[in-house]
């Protein structure tokens, strides 16, 4: 696997405390500077208590209790084009934007909602460039077809951060940084559970799939996407079907409804690429007399599924989600952190990972090798979800 930098939202790392000592941007030492988060591990998205807002000498920022950047006397322009509003995972991405980047945290947040577009992200990139802001946070629909616009912000000297789905342009350098989840490790973690459950539960059948696949050609689709082919032929899978769902409850449904129409009782395995498809999908099961759950024996139909939010784990504490794998969206702290960084000129990696966990209430498997790395899958509780932030 390649060698990843994973952004901890806990703390700041030493390196970036003693790069800032240098620049003259904070008068205190730099022990006055604290730092808090949201994290999304076993706390399920419970703020963070240890930061503390420094208020001793004239710093020029602290770090807030949810581990955001607080700016004093200056503000930063962002301009964030944000795909849209397709789901529970994306409302929860742009509102963890519009809390970091307030204007109490001495931001400017121009937010586009480009509705599915890419033509529309092209178009706000540009407006963003006629308008001087200082960054330029893109959430990109696909991986292709920015190189143009990414050109001309370069050209205009304006830094670009891809947050959570990939680029895919013909010049690393036309964009400073990445910040997201590992998708692929994210399909293989859940491609993973379900070889370890099918060995478990001593089913000898080959077991069918009915893939849910989101927008087609964006990162979350082609990671998770990939994962299940490559699993499936590795451990003989039968893949009924692959079809879109774009992210979405309705269409989610609508394939399941159709698979089930056509497949009937063949179908074990409903893969789904976000939790609002898992959602429709168990609509349809339901509305089709089947159930879903653990029991594949009884005609239960097993659901796979991504994102990890509240809803999708109040369906994992009953069963019905048997795993779902987490995708967190509250990348607002860590960006703020990662522009401090561009702001004091300390060096940036150019990837930037998120950590993320496996939720289950399958309590036989507790952990999972992947890639050679000993990954836990967490037990659900209705603790845990209280906690939940989305």
């Amino acid at each position: 696997m390649q060698k990843r930098t994973i952004v901890h939202l806990l703390i700041l790392s030493g390196l970036v405390l003693a790069g800032l000592c240098g620049c003259g941007k904070q008068s205190g030492p730099p022990g006055e500077q604290t730092a808090g988060s949201t994290e999304q591990g076993s706390g399920a998205g419970e703020s963070s208590a240890s930061g503390q807002e420094e208020t001793a000498g004239e710093a020029e920022y602290f770090i807030n209790g949810a581990g955001a950047v607080v700016w004093r006397g200056k503000q930063l322009t962002i301009g964030f084009s944000q795909i849209g509003a397709e789901s529970d995972w994306r409302l929860a991405s742009s509102a963890s934007m519009e809390d970091t980047f307030s204007i109490g945290n001495g931001y400017n947040l121009i937010f586009d909602n480009a509705q599915q577009k890419q033509e529309n992200q092209i178009k706000a990139i540009r407006e963003f460039i006629d308008q001087g802001v200082d960054y330029i946070i893109l959430d990109p629909i696909v991986e292709t077809g920015w190189t143009s616009s990414l050109k001309e912000a370069k050209e205009a000297g304006i830094p670009v951060i891809v947050v959570d789905r990939e680029v895919r342009a013909d010049d690393e350098d036309l964009y400073t940084a990445w910040f997201g989840s590992d998708f692929r490790l994210e399909g293989d973690r859940a491609c993973m559970w379900l070889k370890e459950y099918l060995k478990q539960s001593g089913w000898k059948k080959r077991v069918n799939i009915v893939h849910i696949q989101g927008t087609i050609d964006s990162s979350a689709q082609i990671g998770r996407s990939q994962a299940l082919f490559d699993a499936a032929k590795e451990n003989g899978w039968n893949l009924l079907r692959s079809s879109c769902g774009d992210f979405v409850q309705a269409k989610g449904k609508e394939v399941a409804e159709t698979a089930l129409k056509e497949f009937g009782d063949e179908i074990q395995v409903f893969y789904c690429e976000n939790d609002n498809m898992a959602y429709g999908a168990i609509e349809a099961i339901e509305e089709s007399g089947r159930k879903a759950g653990f029991n594949l024996s009884e005609g239960e139909i097993l659901i796979l599924s991504f994102d990890s939010a509240r809803e999708g784990l109040e369906y994992t504490l009953s069963h019905q989600i048997a795993v779902d794998t987490e995708c967190n969206p509250l990348y607002g702290p860590a960006l703020s952190r990662l522009i401090l960084e561009l702001e004091t000129s300390a060096a940036v990696s150019k990837k930037n990972y998120s950590e993320e966990e496996q939720f289950s209430a399958y309590e036989s498997i507790s952990s999972l090798t992947v890639d050679n790395q000993d990954l836990p899958v967490t037990m659900i509780t209705p603790d845990l979800i209280k906690k939940r932030i989305y």
